[in-house]
């Protein structure tokens, strides 16, 4: 099986060494790219459906807060989100995260294939 995904990274440079990592897997037959949140969401109400989101936290216009927001509010079907982060979040960000429940995992920023591998193997198919 192919899946779909969507980028969500302000940085450029981040964004197309994930994007390479997701095609070199062949795991996926489409990837869609947003800067921050809202490209995001105007991305996901053109109709693209993706299988799993890889979102970051702080980008301009809409962050990733904002857009974890706006997305529990807006979607009822909701696609897993990993978030790639620079650093780890601390307790309080834990516990906010605690009620986006389609959040399925907290990674480093750079994407790997052993990452990509568990991710697929256990939040895509959960």
């Amino acid at each position: 099986m192919k899946y779909k995904a969507l980028l969500i990274d302000d940085s450029k440079p981040v964004s197309y060494f994930n994007k390479v990592v997701l095609e070199r897997s062949n795991k996926f037959s489409s990837i869609e790219l947003a800067s921050n949140g809202l490209e995001a969401v105007s991305i996901l109400d053109s109709g693209y459906t993706a299988d799993v989101i890889f979102l970051d936290i702080n980008m301009p216009v809409m962050n990733g807060w904002q857009f974890l927001e706006h997305y529990q509010q807006r979607v009822l079907n909701q696609t897993p989100i990993i978030l790639l982060l620079a650093t780890m979040p601390r307790q309080a960000e834990q516990d906010k995260l605690a009620s986006y429940p389609f959040v399925k995992g907290v990674k480093k920023k750079m994407l790997s294939q052993e990452m990509l591998e568990e991710v697929i193997d256990h939040m895509i198919l959960v």
